[in-house]
C-alpha cells in the first residue's frame, strides 16, 4: 500500500502532510510516541504467529499449475522511484494546487535517478522456481475500481499466450496482492470478472492487504479534510483506504465462492532504527482511540485487517515493505552488525511458500 519516506508511495499522501510541521502541529503525546523504545512486548496472542517459517530458502518448493499474476499497492509500479521529498514539494506548490500527484509522481519519475523494482527479486524467484508470472501494472494512485479495470486489461492481453482450460476456454490464474492490490483483484474478482472473460481466477492470496481499511489512511484524511491544498493534491486512492470507506466496500464487493482466498498479515516491533515507526504509532494510536486492543501491524495495516478467507498466520517483527523485499536486507544487516541477531525473515522464501501452497492446493 504505502512506502517510505524517501519512495514515491508516502510523497502521495503524507509526505506533504507530515513533511510541513505549520500543516500539521504533532501533539506533545504524539512526539513522545516516536523517542526510542525498547522492544515492543505486544503479542497477537495468536497460534498462527509465523517466527521464523521463513528465515531461509527451502530446495523443494513446487511451482503452480496455473499462473502467479503479482499485483502491486499504492503507488507501485513495476518499478519504483527513489526520491527526496522536497522534490516532490517543488512539483506539487501551492502555486499550482491543480497539480494532480500522479502526474507529479510521473514527472519526477522522469527526472529521477534511480529506478528500483517494485517485487525486488521476488519475480525472478518465482520464475526461476518454474512458475508463470505476470506482474500487473497499474495506475498507482488511482482508485480500487480504476486499478482494477487496468488490470483487467492488462490480463486479457497478457494471457493470450497462456495456455487455455479444456473446460470453458478460459486461463485460470491465482492472484497473489501485496497491501491495495489485493483490493484490486477482489474488485476484479466480484465485478468485473464475467462469464466472458478470458481469463478465470481460481485463488486469492492477499498480504497485508487492508480489507477492513488502515488507520493511517483516516489519519491522513483528518487533515487532509481540513485543508484544501491537500484536498486537491490528495490521490484518489487514499479515502478508498479508509476504514469507513472499507466497511461499504466490504457490503457490495463479496467474494466469489468458486475462488480460494487466502491471506496474510504482518506485525512489526517499533524498536532500533525502523522505516514505519511513526506510522506504527499511529496505527496504534487510532486503534486505541476507537476501542480496540488488537494494535498489532506492520507499520501501514493491522493484523485485524489483513485478515481474509483463509487466514494463513501473521508474519513476526515484519514491516510493511519487508513484505517487497525493500528493507528487509537493510534491517537485516543492522540486526546482525549490531545485535548479532541472524535474519528471521526472508520474504523470497515467503512468496515461494506461496507458490507451493497453490500448487499443493491444485493451483
Amino acid at each position: 500500500m504505502y512506502s517510505s519516506v524517501h519512495i514515491r508511495v508516502l510523497a502521495s499522501f503524507s509526505a506533504l502532510s507530515l513533511w510541513d510541521d505549520k500543516r500539521l502541529p504533532f501533539s506533545a503525546s504524539f512526539q513522545s510516541a516516536l523517542q526510542p523504545k525498547p522492544s515492543s512486548s505486544e503479542n497477537t496472542g495468536d497460534a498462527l504467529l509465523i517466527t521464523d517459517k521463513f528465515s531461509s530458502i527451502r530446495d523443494d518448493y513446487r511451482p503452480p499449475k496455473y499462473p502467479i499474476v503479482l499485483c502491486h499497492g499504492l503507488s507501485g509500479f513495476d518499478t519504483m522511484t527513489l526520491l527526496q521529498l522536497p522534490q516532490v514539494k517543488a512539483f506539487a506548490s501551492e502555486k499550482n494546487p491543480e497539480r494532480d500527484l500522479e502526474k507529479v509522481s510521473d514527472e519526477v519519475t522522469s527526472q529521477a535517478s534511480i529506478m528500483v523494482n517494485y517485487w525486488h527479486g521476488i519475480e525472478h524467484a518465482l520464475t526461476k522456481a518454474g512458475a508463470k508470472v505476470i506482474t500487473a501494472k497499474v495506475p498507482p494512485f488511482g482508485t480500487i475500481a480504476d486499478r482494477a479495470a487496468s488490470l483487467d486489461a492488462l490480463l486479457r492481453e497478457k494471457l493470450k499466450e497462456f495456455a487455455t482450460d479444456a473446460e470453458d476456454g478460459r486461463v485460470k490464474v491465482n492472484m497473489v496482492g501485496h497491501s491495495m492490490g489485493g483490493l484490486d483483484s477482489r474488485y476484479l474478482i466480484s465485478k468485473l470478472q464475467g462469464p466472458d472473460s478470458p481469463y478465470r481466477v481460481v485463488s486469492l492470496t492477499t498480504i497485508s492487504t487492508p480489507h477492513r481499511g488502515s488507520e493511517v489512511a483516516d489519519f491522513v484524511m483528518s487533515y487532509v479534510e481540513k485543508d484544501q491544498f491537500l484536498q486537491t493534491i490528495c490521490p484518489k486512492a487514499i479515502p478508498q483506504l479508509t476504514t469507513s470507506f472499507m466497511k461499504e466496500f466490504n457490503e457490495t464487493v463479496k467474494n466469489d465462492p468458486k475462488v480460494t482466498y487466502f491471506s496474510y498479515g504482518a506485525q512489526m516491533n517499533p524498536n532500533g532504527l525502523r522505516l514505519f515507526r511513526a506510522t506504527y504509532e499511529i496505527l496504534k494510536w487510532e486503534i486505541i482511540k476507537n476501542g480496540s486492543e488488537h494494535v498489532e501491524n506492520d507499520g501501514m495495516v493491522s493484523v485485524e485487517s489483513s485478515k481474509w478467507g483463509n487466514y494463513v498466520g501473521t508474519l513476526d517483527d515484519v514491516d510493511h515493505l519487508d513484505l517487497i523485499n525493500w528493507t528487509n536486507r537493510m534491517k537485516a544487516t543492522i540486526d546482525q552488525a549490531m545485535f548479532q541477531k541472524p535474519p528471521s525473515f526472508n520474504p523470497i522464501a515467503l512468496y515461494l511458500d506461496i507458490a507451493d501452497t497453490l500448487s499443493k492446493n491444485g493451483f
